[in-house]
C-alpha cells in the first residue's frame, strides 16, 4: 500500500465515525427535548372484547402528529419491530418482538386512517394503518404495516367505529 492509500483510508475512516458520532449526538439531544413526554400507559389486566385478532406486521414507530418525519425518540417509541396488532374495545394493542408493547387506550385515539408514509418509511398507496392518539399534551401518530395489506382498511374501519361520535356544535 502507498502512502496516499493509508492517508485515504484513515481519513474515510475518520469521516466515518465523525458522521456516526453527530448522529448520536442528534439523536441523544432529541431524546433529551421528548423527555417531558410520559410513557405510554400499560395494557389493563382485564382486556376488553376483542374486534380485529392480532394482525401481523410491522410496527414502524411514532412520530408526532402532523410531522411524519419528526420521530418520537424516548419509551421505545421510535424501534420498529416485527409485531402483532390487536383492535380491542377498551384499545389498540401493538405487541413487539423487540422492545416493550405498545397500549393505546380507546380514551386517547382521536383517528385512525389508511395512509403511505411514516417516520421516513414510505411504502405506497394504503400500506400504512396510522393511529393518531393522544399521549399527556401532545398529539402523536403511530404507524404498523400489516403482512397482509388487505388488513388495513379493516384496522382502520373497527377503530373508527369504536370512537364516540362527535356532536355538531
Amino acid at each position: 500500500m502507498t502512502t496516499d492509500r493509508v492517508v485515504l483510508t484513515l481519513a474515510t475512516l475518520a469521516f466515518g465515525l465523525g458522521v456516526s458520532l453527530l448522529m448520536l449526538r442528534g439523536w441523544r439531544s432529541r431524546v433529551r427535548r421528548q423527555a417531558d413526554l410520559p410513557p405510554p400507559p400499560v395494557a389493563p389486566a382485564t382486556e376488553g372484547d376483542v374486534v380485529v385478532p392480532a394482525v401481523e406486521g410491522l410496527f414502524v414507530g411514532t412520530t408526532f402528529a402532523g410531522d411524519w418525519l419528526d420521530r418520537v425518540a424516548v419509551h421505545g417509541l421510535s424501534s420498529r419491530s416485527p409485531g402483532w396488532l390487536t383492535v380491542r374495545t377498551d384499545g389498540v394493542l401493538l405487541e413487539r418482538d423487540s422492545g416493550d408493547d405498545v397500549y393505546v387506550p380507546l380514551r386517547a385515539v382521536r383517528s385512525a386512517s389508511v395512509g403511505d408514509a411514516l417516520a421516513g418509511k414510505v411504502v405506497g398507496k394504503g400500506g400504512l394503518v396510522l393511529v393518531d392518539w393522544q399521549l399527556g399534551d401532545r398529539l402523536l401518530t403511530t404507524g404498523f404495516r400489516a403482512d397482509d395489506h388487505q388488513q388495513h382498511r379493516r384496522i382502520a374501519a373497527a377503530l373508527t367505529a369504536l370512537l364516540p361520535v362527535e356532536e355538531a356544535s
